[in-house]
């Protein structure tokens, strides 16, 4: 594999394009394969999922309300949908680390562990009480702490109840993108208990096998892990031959066994136009976006580099564009703006938008 195949084959492993050998998937298959999946814009990650699985938005709401799948603060201190029944092993692995992070932070808001193991009774006393809450109901059973309205106030004694894994959000907010809050002990009644070797193994097996080929930069930065213990943990997945190792122009990259298999059987698929969201994983799972996302043009997605991405159009397996629904009722569904005012095919745009999740 050179690195002009390297973009094909990561829209191959996760998912956004399909091989002969792809299978039926479901949001939570989707989920448990990517990982985890980056939900800061949660309409996003909804469409995203729904863009893997080739089901509707609801849907992939529906799996949400069943339990399957929760959003919190797995990994970076960024939000993301996980596997509910994963959710104990991966804040394993970097819920005391984040913690520790902003600790300062904490102290600054006059946030200490009484007022937090303060928070958690009120926590658990709201939610059986009343079933899941949404945020500002949660916020509402806090007021006996009298713990400030700031938004750091809040935020952190959100958080720092989620990083120790004791409240989660599960269902969503009925005709909202955004989700209610649970008790994880009660909404998760079935963990997977694995210790932390075994957990890091199998988080990096994952992210390998649906994001690759991967350096381990790519990994730590996706994790917001050390680089050490996950060039360990994905040592072991090569010598289990869970995954392979490859040179890609000097450099090591891993990925799935039979990935190069099915570059070659998708060779036509690869070249398919995709309308992705903005925090797409194909674009927020790397260290080196280069592969999909020429660094020039990556100023255009994250405008004043403020951590927000814009939509962007893949064709040919790069990014071309960024684009926007349009507001008007009539005409065209897309606002596209190309970049470098390069050449986009709008008529193929707009067929794919006519079947778009994002357009239900």
């Amino acid at each position: 594999m050179d690195s002009h195949q390297v973009s094909a084959a990561r829209l191959i492993a996760q998912g956004l394009i399909d091989s002969p050998r792809s299978e039926t998937v479901t949001a939570l298959s989707v989920v448990r394969h990517l990982g985890c999946v980056q939900a800061q814009a949660l309409g996003g990650a909804l469409v995203s999922i729904a863009l893997r699985t080739g089901t509707s938005i609801a849907a992939v709401r529906a799996a949400m309300d069943s339990g399957a799948i929760v959003r919190t603060w797995t990994q970076r201190g960024t939000i993301h949908l996980t596997a509910a029944e994963d959710l104990g092993w991966i804040l394993k692995l970097t819920g005391q680390r984040t913690l520790k992070s902003v600790a300062k932070r904490r102290e600054f808001f006059g946030i200490d562990d009484a007022m937090v193991d303060a928070a958690a009774l009120l926590a658990e006393e709201a939610i059986r009480d009343r079933g899941p809450l949404t945020r500002q109901e949660l916020l509402n059973a806090f007021e006996p702490l009298q713990a400030g309205k700031d938004y750091g106030h809040e935020r952190y004694l959100i958080t720092t109840l989620a990083l120790r894994n004791i409240i989660t959000q599960g269902p969503m907010v009925d005709g909202k993108d955004d989700m209610k809050y649970v008790l994880s002990a009660d909404w998760i009644p079935n963990p997977v208990d694995l210790d932390t070797e075994a957990a890091l193994h199998e988080w990096m097996r994952r992210y390998v096998l649906s994001h690759g080929p991967v350096t381990i930069d790519d990994a730590a930065r996706w994790t917001g892990l050390p680089k050490t213990p996950v060039r360990t943990a994905i040592a072991a997945a090569v010598a289990d031959g869970e995954i392979v190792e490859d040179t890609i122009e000097g450099r090591e990259h891993y990925q799935a066994p039979e990935l190069e298999d099915r570059l070659h059987e998708s060779r036509s698929g690869a070249n398919k136009l995709l309308l992705l969201p903005g925090f797409d994983e194909i674009i927020l799972g790397y260290k080196d976006r280069s592969a999909t996302l020429d660094p020039e043009h990556e100023r255009i997605v994250v405008p004043g580099g403020n951590g927000m991405f814009k939509n962007t159009l893949i064709d040919e397996t790069k990014a071309q564009a960024t684009w926007k629904r349009s507001p008007r009722k009539t005409g065209p569904r897309l606002i596209i703006d190309p970049f470098d005012d390069g050449a986009v095919d709008t008529d193929r745009a707009e067929a794919v938008a006519s079947t778009h999740p994002a357009f239900d």
